[in-house]
């Protein structure tokens, strides 16, 4: 088992995750339980950087980036103190910080052990970006592009438990989207 922890870089107000996952992942592996925790829905394109080398999604569409080493042919071999970037959605980019924490033989199942920030709101950065600089500005915005409020799950609170309930079926949905034929 190992525990990570992985932050959603950029914006105003702390969103992160810290999680208990198996030692036995892949690099794609960790970036799909990164995914599900943060709720992703989309499934796009996303660059994963292992000391300091670039690994694509399997089935990367990005022309720049489809011709880099897959990310699921690499498992490393982690230990306490390492870091990943990742980029998520290579046209609105999510930075996400990945560092391990604690590597054990224990094994445990998956599960997010706490965090801040509910959601990843792929396909809408800028809005998300305005929600976490000033709810006035996110009211605007929102406003201004003929929307509503009730398009964004604006909740604060990460109810953790029922995230956990969820997280093994987000991961192996992500994991079969990206992965599959």
């Amino acid at each position: 088992m190992i525990k990570v922890y992985t932050e959603v870089l950029g914006f105003n107000n702390l969103m992160y995750r810290y999680m208990s996952l198996p030692n036995s992942l892949s690099l794609a592996d960790l970036a799909y339980y990164t995914l599900a925790s943060y709720l992703s829905e989309e499934y796009a394109d996303f660059v994963i950087e292992s000391n300091g080398i670039p690994f694509a999604c399997p089935n990367c569409e990005d022309e720049q980036f489809n011709k880099l080493p897959c990310a699921s042919l690499i498992q490393p071999d982690f230990k306490e103190g390492d870091t990943f970037k990742m980029v998520y959605d290579l046209e609105e980019p999510f930075e996400i910080e990945i560092q391990v924490e604690k590597v054990d033989d224990i094994e445990e199942e998956s599960s997010v052990i706490n965090g801040r920030g509910f959601a990843i709101w792929d396909g809408f950065k800028e809005f998300q970006d305005y929600y976490y600089q000033s709810m006035e500005l996110f009211k605007e915005y929102v406003k201004a592009n003929d929307m509503n409020l009730s398009d964004f799950p604006v909740d604060e609170d990460l109810d953790i438990i029922e995230l956990n309930k969820v997280l093994e079926d987000n991961f192996e949905e992500l994991k079969d989207v990206y992965e599959g034929e």
